[in-house]
């Protein structure tokens, strides 16, 4: 049998991966099998195998596949128009997430509660996501297009408590509106991020200034 190209086994990874995101969110990550995931793929066992030799191994695979996507839009900020840009990201990512790839977030969300492999696994892709997270806000300071005191870490967190909280609402709440939320959000964001002008002196200080 030839040995596929690279971008045929590329496909191939990717098609079973795609598979085991719906198998995953249609019965969650316990009761999926394998031979579930084969039916799904359409491909036998040593074709899964040959690529994923466990559930925690499928987990890991679409973790880094969305978490690559998501690296490559963030690439793509523009620091001198942040404010757009980062509501174009939550546009992508949160506003228009397909159903499969929100049920996933929170079965994996959940897992890493119980597995430590799968725990690894999201550590490891919180912190290459955080690290870009920071990289772009230091550059917008450096540019003078954020506020330049407020500490990078600080604000990472706030992004990364928001975002999460709109995934685990729009997963455990049926009628939840993510689009009226994330658009009220943005200014919030906004008023976090913007440059701060000199501060006005109180009444007091005024006050001091025009009797001395």
């Amino acid at each position: 049998m030839p040995k596929l190209s690279d971008e045929k086994q590329q496909e191939r990874r990717l098609h079973i991966l795609g598979a085991a995101e719906v198998c995953f969110a249609r019965k969650g990550f316990h009761r999926t099998t394998m031979n579930d995931i084969c039916r799904e793929a359409g491909v036998s066992a040593g074709g899964v195998y040959l690529y994923f030799k466990s559930k925690e191994a499928l987990i890991e695979g679409l973790v880094a596949r969305d978490r690559d996507e998501f690296l490559e839009l963030f690439a793509q900020i523009d620091t001198s128009d942040l404010m757009n840009s980062l509501a174009a990201l939550m546009e992508t990512c949160i506003i228009e997430r397909p159903p499969e790839k929100l049920a996933i977030f929170l079965e994996i969300g959940v897992e890493s509660r119980r597995n430590p492999a799968v725990a690894e696994v999201m550590l490891r892709c919180d912190a290459t996501i955080r690290a870009s997270m920071v990289e772009l806000l230091e550059r917008a300071q450096a540019d003078g297009t954020i506020n330049p005191d407020r500490p990078v870490n600080e604000i990472v967190d706030v992004m990364d408590v928001i975002a999460d909280g709109l995934f685990w609402s729009l997963g455990c709440r049926p009628n939840f509106d993510v689009a009226t939320v994330a658009h009220s959000i943005l200014p919030l964001i906004a008023q976090m991020l913007r440059p701060v002008a000199s501060a006005a002196p109180s009444p007091s200080q005024s006050h001091k200034e025009t009797t001395s």
